[in-house]
């Protein structure tokens, strides 16, 4: 605690009396400062009032020294708040809601990762069925590696859908799209052809690349 200046008995008294009554405290804030420092000394006493007992315990004290400690009872027991205890409780109050809305803001953008990425992998498994594969036999495409992820997209699709959608668009896409998985996933490894361009249409029919790129960089542009 910094040395008070020197102050004569009127002020002492003065500043008890201020105590006591913290609408009345000045505006100044090296006033304030000092009376918040003589409150917290008060207050401290006052949590160990009953260890310094003995010591304070002295008969014939003048009346401006056991003041101070009458106090400080008064005060511990009245719990008054001075203006120094509201504006940092105020001031923990604001904290505490800046770190709970940063909070906040981090698991959304985390989970609006776990969209993009869920968007970004469909689309180019959308691309990777457009292209011509290897076949298995005569008649039947080899498409074991987009079935695979098929079956993984499928996974994330139902964690999202249980997390929920930052937006009913994204929704109404990943819904799209896991409709499409699903078709593609009950299917074998081996496709025949005639299915494989079943599926190609039905997902340029709809648009789904373009609706999970669209999503991919709309939520980007979020701030994801």
């Amino acid at each position: 605690m910094t040395p008070r200046p020197d102050l004569s008995p009127l002020d002492d008294a003065r500043c008890f009396e201020l105590l006591e009554r913290p609408e009345l405290w000045p505006e100044d804030p090296a006033a304030q400062r000092e009376l918040a420092e003589l409150l917290e000394l008060h207050l401290a006493l006052g949590a160990h009032g009953e260890a310094l007992a003995p010591e304070l315990a002295v008969p014939a004290r003048p009346w401006y020294r056991t003041w101070g400690l009458t106090a400080a009872a008064a005060l511990l027991l009245a719990g008054i708040p001075s203006l120094y205890i509201v504006e940092h409780t105020r001031h923990l109050r604001a904290l505490a809601q800046d770190t709970e809305r940063l909070e906040l803001l981090a698991q959304r953008r985390s989970q609006d990762r776990v969209w993009i990425a869920f968007f970004q992998q469909s689309s180019t498994l959308l691309q990777d069925f457009e292209q011509n594969p290897t076949l298995c036999r005569k008649g039947e495409e080899d498409r074991h590696q987009e079935r695979e992820m098929a079956l993984a997209l499928l996974e994330s699709s139902h964690q999202l859908a249980a997390q929920g959608a930052p937006t009913p668009e994204a929704e109404a896409t990943r819904a799209k799209l896991h409709a499409w998985l699903s078709e593609l996933a009950l299917e074998d490894s081996c496709l025949s052809t005639e299915r494989a361009e079943q599926l190609r249409k039905w997902a340029s029919a709809h648009n789904l690349e373009d609706q999970a790129v669209r999503m991919e960089r709309h939520l980007k542009e979020g701030g994801a």
